[in-house]
């Protein structure tokens, strides 16, 4: 009986096959079975917690039902993961799968079997399908970062990635990463080898680009990059700055080719202008702006070979942004510090003594940001000057002594437009002793104009066209020195000698400019010249202004003053060549200016204005000049007598006072033209609105005018030369001023409001 019940209680065994060890658990989950050296239970059943029976006993459980929803959610979601890895690499998953082969059914139960799973998480699967099916890229992504297995890579990864096995194919799978996307994207702006090497074998630009950096001795001693090195693309796994570094060569070397270089021999797929346009935005997009990318020798390269091109583009803005962007990243990279450290290079290819030093690339960035931020009115970054010093310049040239030497003389005279007290030309005449000082430097021949020759060579050529461009850069420092005072009052000999210094300055920068663009009528070649003739052009016209109606002062012979006026005639003509040649809306725009100026030339002394008053048929034009974020400049006949008839001779009813006598004051001088217009029946042909105008301050001068009929005027009217006001405009308008204008949207750049600040600052600050 005891037996009987025994045998009861113990669990029925069963036949098993020699050599069967492993439990029920283990066997249903297809898992090897392990036991300890004294343990019963197995080591997965003891992870489990679950029961642990020998399969020679008969198992009582009872079988768990299959989890349908979840196999159906698990196929679906290998299936979709499949198409997504096809849409990611679609040339590799195509080459890999063979004809008419499809992706894999899921081996779950159908949607039709499993009409009860789970509505919200099934949703949730169909929408991921659908998206798939309509290439919905967005939902591809977004599963990409919900769903990704650890075979596939993470987008923040650069190493190569892991192969994926899916499916439905066994290829390897390759996420690009962020840096491998930009070299690709920059790769594709390369035009072809042959149009490279057309391109740079064409142009003067590859040997001031080599230069840019080092000194001549350097170039001469092999320790700079060499020129032919220009016209060879990079390779395509190089770093972004390296592969932008090289675009932006390239676009400089299609700006500075010759007038008659054939742009359609080459296989460009748009107009040369267009492609140096889309190669600089997609350099800027994706290398410039990105603070990685540029944090290293050839990243701050880009930058100031950037701010070159938007200069010549007549960007000067956006130029200057670059350069000042350069300044500050090799401020903290610790350029300007004496305590320099060795400057990180991205480029392996390049052997190391070759690179650009930090010595060279300081002083460079400096320069540019120097000489942008003086046409812009704005402060120099660093007032470091160390660059200028006997041991910094112990290796260079005469020529590259006096580049060192302006740059420093440029920080200071903008210091000097800083300053708005009494000390303006104290300091002045300070820095005219420096620039003196400089230019006895180089011995009388070397100040000589250069000659160009077409029939030279081009290294020949671009030796006289640096040494004219020094030259001119120390005519235009000479100028924006002395402007502020050339209007002054001319009997006092301080501000006599600003005035011959201004003019004398004016005729050697446009002699120069007739010179170079003679030879050179591509409007993207060294535009900085074109600013200059501007601005040297207006400063000779406005020298011959009567400001202070002294009949003492000596009036210009008019031998001079006839080759003044042919001189600025030939200029004019070469901006409109410029212009017609290019479509270049500065050079028309100045030449119209320069036009519309050239009447102050006919109206120089009492004399000649009585000839013109004898003549009824001549009229005296008034000029009005609207300067953006400026205000406006009035230039008009300076009528002394017919003034106080107008405004000083009248009651209060506003009629004309019969017994007012007229006053020849020198602030007689000051008419007030909207006052003429409607008290003077005989000034009725002056043609100036009373009414308020409006005046587009978004594109270059806005020109007005009014005409004088002087036949009209009083026979007591003495007109003495031509008369300028300056009415600044409002300080709200400063709100409308727009930063990054291009020069389609500002033609001059904020060039005319620096120049024109700087004269009104004549008027307005005293020297005591």
């Amino acid at each position: 009986m005891d037996e009987q019940s025994r045998a009861a209680s113990e669990p029925r065994r069963r036949k098993v096959r020699k050599g069967t060890h492993s439990c029920w658990e283990c066997r249903r989950r297809k898992i090897r079975c392990q036991f300890g050296p004294v343990d019963d239970v197995c080591l997965p059943c003891q992870a489990r917690g679950s029961t642990c029976r020998s399969q020679e006993f008969i198992d009582d459980a009872k079988p768990q039902p299959a989890d349908r929803k979840l196999a159906q959610r698990l196929g679906r979601l290998e299936d979709l993961m499949a198409r997504l890895v096809d849409r990611i690499v679609p040339e590799v998953t195509a080459k890999t799968r063979p004809t008419g082969q499809t992706p894999q059914k899921s081996l779950g139960p159908s949607v039709q079997d499993t009409a009860n799973e789970d509505a919200g998480y099934d949703q949730r699967l169909d929408n991921l399908e659908l998206s798939l099916a309509a290439s919905n890229q967005a939902s591809a992504t977004y599963l990409t970062g919900l769903v990704q297995p650890e075979s596939l890579p993470t987008p923040e990864s650069s190493a190569p990635s892991q192969p994926a096995m899916t499916p439905n194919t066994t290829s390897t799978v390759n996420v690009e990463s962020d840096l491998e996307i930009t070299q690709r994207k920059l790769k594709a702006l390369f035009p072809s080898q042959s149009d490279v090497t057309a391109i740079t074998g064409a142009s003067v630009a590859p040997f001031y680009l080599i230069s840019l950096f080092c000194c001549f001795r350097d170039i001469i001693e092999g320790k700079t990059e060499m020129a032919d090195m220009i016209g060879i693309i990079p390779p395509p796994d190089s770093h972004p700055a390296v592969l932008a570094k090289r675009l932006l060569q390239i676009c400089i070397c299609i700006q500075q080719v010759p007038p008659g270089f054939d742009f359609q021999s080459l296989e460009l797929k748009s107009g040369a202008q267009e492609v140096m346009t889309n190669m600089v935005s997609a350099i800027s997009r994706l290398v410039t702006s990105d603070d990685d990318l540029v944090s290293c020798s050839e990243g701050l390269e880009c930058l100031v070979l950037q701010g070159f091109w938007h200069a010549n583009a007549g960007n000067l803005r956006k130029a200057w942004l670059s350069y000042r962007k350069a300044l500050g990243l090799a401020q903290l990279m610790g350029l300007d510090r004496s305590d320099r450290r060795a400057l990180k290079s991205v480029d392996p290819n390049l052997d190391a003594h070759r690179r650009p030093t930090p010595d060279g690339l300081w002083y460079r960035i400096t320069y540019c940001d120097r000489f942008s931020s003086l046409l812009l009115g704005i402060p120099a970054g660093s007032p470091d000057n160390t660059f200028a010093t006997d041991e910094m310049m112990k290796r260079c040239t005469d020529m590259e002594k006096l580049e060192r030497l302006q740059a420093t003389i440029a920080g200071r005279v903008i210091e000097r437009n800083a300053i708005k007290t009494g000390q303006g030309h104290a300091m002045t005449q300070a820095i005219d002793l420096e620039i003196q000082k400089s230019a006895a430097t180089m011995d009388d021949e070397w100040w000589t104009e250069p000659i160009l020759d077409p029939f030279e060579g081009k290294q020949h050529n671009l030796g006289l066209m640096v040494r004219l461009f020094r030259q001119v850069q120390h005519y235009d420092l000479l100028i924006l020195l002395h402007l502020p005072y050339m209007l002054r009052n001319p009997t006092e000999n301080r501000y006599g000698y600003s005035k011959s210094v201004c003019v004398r300055s004016s005729r050697e920068v446009l002699k120069r400019f007739v010179s170079f663009r003679t030879l050179y009528n591509s409007a993207w070649s060294c535009r900085h010249i074109d600013y200059s003739a501007l601005v040297a052009a207006m400063t000779l016209l406005l020298s011959y202004l009567r400001q202070h109606q002294d009949l003492s002062q000596p009036v210009p012979p008019c031998e001079e003053r006839a080759s003044d006026r042919r001189l600025i005639e030939v200029v004019r003509e070469r901006m409109q060549h410029l212009a017609v040649v290019n479509k270049d809306k500065l050079s028309q725009e100045s030449a119209e200016i320069v036009g519309q100026m050239l009447p102050i030339l006919d109206l120089v002394d009492s004399t000649h204005m009585a000839s013109h008053l004898g003549c009824s048929s001549h009229v005296l034009k008034c000029l009005q000049l609207n300067i953006p974020y400026f205000g406006t400049v009035n230039i008009h006949p300076a009528i002394t007598a017919a003034v106080h008839v107008a405004c000083e001779g009248k009651d209060e009813g506003g009629h004309r006072d019969r017994g007012a006598e007229p006053s020849f004051s020198p602030q007689a001088s000051l008419p007030d033209m909207s006052d003429i217009h409607p008290l003077q029946p005989a000034m009725a042909n002056l043609s100036t609105d009373p009414s308020p105008t409006t005046h587009d301050f978004q594109d270059g001068f806005n020109l007005d005018f009014s005409t004088v009929d002087p036949s009209l005027l009083p026979t007591d009217s003495v007109v003495q030369g031509m008369f300028m006001q300056v009415d600044p405009r409002p300080q709200e308008g400063v709100l409308e001023f727009p930063p990054m204008a291009d020069a389609h949207d500002w033609t001059f750049q904020g060039v005319d409001t620096t120049y024109w600040s700087l004269l009104n600052e004549g008027f307005m600050v005293s020297d005591g």
